[in-house]
């Protein structure tokens, strides 16, 4: 992926939508390797005062919309591809 590790919430990133959202460990973990978020806060995942819950939630940096129910990530990553066309944004998603 082409990103901004410094500054995830830019419009030209490219962008990873999950479908789902029990799968939210990996994308942590991915976040942790671009240096996002600690590596150390990985073992607070699911702990009551986490930000790291089961579903991806947007108040984590670099996770734009709170995913869980199987198959809505089609439809957001699809809005999110229009978007980024309509912007002339030759992007991923």
């Amino acid at each position: 992926m082409k990103i901004d590790p410094t500054n995830l919430g830019r419009i030209d990133n490219d962008e990873f939508v999950l479908s789902t959202g029990h799968t939210a460990p990996l994308l942590y973990a991915a976040l942790a390797e671009i240096g996002s978020i600690p590596k150390e806060k990985l073992m607070t995942l699911r702990e009551f005062t986490s930000e790291l819950e089961g579903h991806p939630v947007p108040r984590v940096e670099g996770i734009r919309v709170g995913t869980g129910s199987l198959g809505q990530g089609l439809s957001i990553g699809l809005g999110i591809a229009y978007a980024k066309k309509l912007r002339n944004i030759r992007r991923r998603v």
